[in-house]
């Protein structure tokens, strides 16, 4: 299959992805036993009713607490607030990764290692308990609050724990997976070769291995965004941020029910921040590449 058309053929099986994934709570439905039945009728309506609503812009319109409010109005923060942590999350996590992966696969201080790999195996949401809680701790035993542990309004945001969070998640999956890839590199005959014409070790590091190693970095961008935007999820909600995830968390399910369109809305905005960062992420390795390709 030529390469031009993957990005193509890959928008319709989203949309039709996200249009499925968005009907699942209007398809299963409690019956009076307390049973599960598929509601088809009423799920298929939903669908009816969104594109018929996108000509009137009913489909744009959404209830948050007791006010009836307009998407393209909303959108614009949210959307920016996951795009700022998604991409610093990318693209510090992706440097760390690759510095420090590139640094353990040549270093036999095995504790730090094993350091990582105990940071990666904690859940998302306990590692963010745990950072809110040491910032509590260490304020009321000195009196200084040196991050803000939470969200409280739009206006005065937490903006250090929550970006730490960002990267911690994405930076221990690259640090394992580049310095797996670098130890396999660093065996190959043209790294002996190197070796035996005499070049410097960071030579042989960054202009002989690197460059072998960054293509299969470029193929866990996919995996690497995956775990950001599931891991932000638990960011905007445990820290209170006004992100696309907090919005579906918060507003999908109102008072007047389960808000078909929103959740629609709201998860074609997630996949323009990833494609966004992915585009991003792309072009940064790509700078990667031009400095250390021989």
């Amino acid at each position: 299959m030529p390469r031009i058309l993957k990005p193509i053929l890959a928008v319709p099986f989203t949309l039709l992805f996200i249009f499925a994934l968005a009907i699942l709570p209007h398809l299963f439905q409690l019956n009076g036993g307390g049973g599960l039945h598929l509601d088809w009728s009423g799920s298929m309506s939903s669908v009816k009713d969104y594109f018929a609503g996108i000509g009137t812009g009913e489909s744009f319109r959404f209830i948050s607490g007791r006010k009836e409010l307009s998407f393209w109005e909303q959108i614009g923060g949210y959307f920016r607030t996951s795009l700022f942590y998604i991409a610093i999350g990318a693209l510090a996590g992706t440097t760390i990764g690759i510095l420090v992966g590139i640094y353990f696969s040549l270093s036999r201080a095995a504790w730090l290692k094993r350091g990582v790999d105990l940071a990666a195996s904690i859940p998302d949401f306990v590692l963010i308990i745990l950072l809110q809680s040491l910032v509590i701790f260490v304020g009321k035993s000195t009196g200084v609050f040196v991050f803000k542990f939470a969200s409280i309004s739009s206006k005065d945001p937490a903006i250090a724990l929550p970006l730490i969070s960002s990267i911690i998640i994405p930076a221990s999956y690259m640090i394992r997976s580049v310095a797996l890839q670098m130890k396999l590199t660093m065996t190959e005959d043209y790294i002996n070769v190197a070796k035996s014409r005499g070049f410097s070790k960071p030579h042989i590091v960054f202009f002989h291995a690197l460059p072998n190693v960054l293509p299969f970095i470029k193929t866990d961008i996919n995996k690497l965004l995956g775990i950001l935007i599931g891991n932000m999820f638990i960011v905007e909600f445990l820290y209170n941020l006004r992100g696309v995830t907090k919005l579906l968390f918060t507003d999908t399910f109102s008072n007047n029910g389960y808000q078909y369109a929103l959740a629609v809305n709201g998860l074609l905005a997630l996949v323009i921040v990833y494609t966004v960062v992915y585009v991003l992420l792309r072009i940064y390795l790509w700078g990667w590449e031009k400095v250390f390709s021989r």
